[in-house]
């Protein structure tokens, strides 16, 4: 039986998470599935737990490989695929039983050049319980200005591609971790139209002690993908103007950990790049940086404590208040620009 769909795992040390993962994917709803997991080098008992779940079930596929990233292993495991549509799954995350039959029937209904249908995602703690606030964006069409402004998607576990096109483009392996998902989506973005499934069908495990460690290294990598972006758009300047203004945000931002940190010379440097990037976006940056007077030296806020089990919300429900950062004025004119630019080539 020829898969639907591929689900493509990368998991390196995931011993702890990787069975539940694995566990959300064979209780999905929709069947006709297949599961394709890279080991990505682990050291610990990963490989050793798939193998085990492959012997019982031979939708499980189990790919070994020595540690080259995320962006290699999801992309090691799309050449290996057969299902006319690619779905990828962080391992640590899980997913609701509806998740990939809501998809496969939203792409089934979608214009035939939509390249991402996504969903929305709760926030889980280890015992998968839920921290309040989900965010439930709806952005739809043309999203190329929009998402290169706000990465709406948020998480590598939410999104369904066309296989094809999911290969054709690939994964960014040049990139420092922690952006490929994003770079892939914008590069999906810019010839696709993105759909939604305003649903919560996954969850994305988050853990708040991670946060400052990983900060640096996703500012470093989101400065990375801009770069590579900005000469990618030549030719779109309202594109290039995003970037700039998110490329200075981003350095006052990274200004602000380095001073944190007491590196005065390395908080100076990245404040000079952020003026040569844009400088008539600094202030702007700054204010936001400095908006609450402890922000230059506290650490970054957990969120509410976790309240109930993933799986007992019903999938349009709502966990919490949430709304987006940006004005709903600027996000509407991206919106328009989005469909201004597509032009005939993505037709209303």
């Amino acid at each position: 039986m020829n898969p639907i769909v591929s689900v493509i795992i990368p998991a390196y040390n995931a011993q702890a998470t990787i069975a539940a993962t694995i566990g959300s994917v064979q209780a999905q709803s929709l069947g006709e599935l297949e599961i394709v997991v890279v080991d990505d080098g682990s050291v610990d008992e990963t490989a050793g737990i798939v193998a085990k779940m492959a012997a019982s079930d031979p939708r499980i596929h189990l790919i070994r490989q020595d540690n080259a990233g995320v962006a290699a292993a999801r992309n090691a495991a799309m050449a290996r695929a057969g299902g006319r549509f690619i779905a990828t799954l962080d391992s640590d995350d899980i997913w609701h039983p509806e998740k990939l039959a809501a998809q496969v029937e939203a792409l089934a209904a979608a214009p035939a050049d939509t390249g991402i249908v996504y969903c929305w995602y709760r926030r889980i703690d280890a015992i998968d319980h839920v921290f309040p606030g989900s965010s439930s964006p709806r952005i739809e069409g043309p999203v190329l200005h929009q998402h290169l402004e706000w990465n709406f998607i948020s998480n590598g576990s939410a999104p369904m591609m066309p296989a094809e096109l999911a290969r054709s483009v690939g994964y960014d392996t040049s990139l420092l971790q922690g952006c490929e998902d994003y770079m892939f989506q914008l590069r999906i973005a810019q010839a696709h139209r993105f759909h939604c499934v305003p649903a919560y069908l996954v969850g994305y495990r988050y853990r708040p002690d991670s946060l400052s460690r990983a900060t640096e290294n996703m500012l470093l990598g989101h400065l990375q993908m801009y770069a590579i972006l900005d000469a990618d758009l030549a030719d779109n300047m309202p594109a290039r103007k995003i970037i700039a203004w998110r490329k200075t945000k981003l350095l006052v931002e990274l200004s602000r950990n380095q001073l944190r940190k007491g590196h005065v010379a390395a908080a100076l440097a990245a404040f000079g790049r952020a003026v040569r990037t844009s400088p008539g976006h600094v202030p702007g940056s700054v204010l936001v940086e400095l908006r609450n007077a402890q922000a230059m030296f506290a650490p970054p806020k957990p969120p509410s404590a976790p309240t109930r089990p993933f799986l007992s919300y019903s999938i349009d429900e709502s966990d919490g208040d949430w709304a987006p950062r940006r004005s709903e004025a600027y996000l509407a004119r991206l919106r328009r620009l989005d469909w201004a630019s597509a032009g005939p080539s993505l037709p209303g």
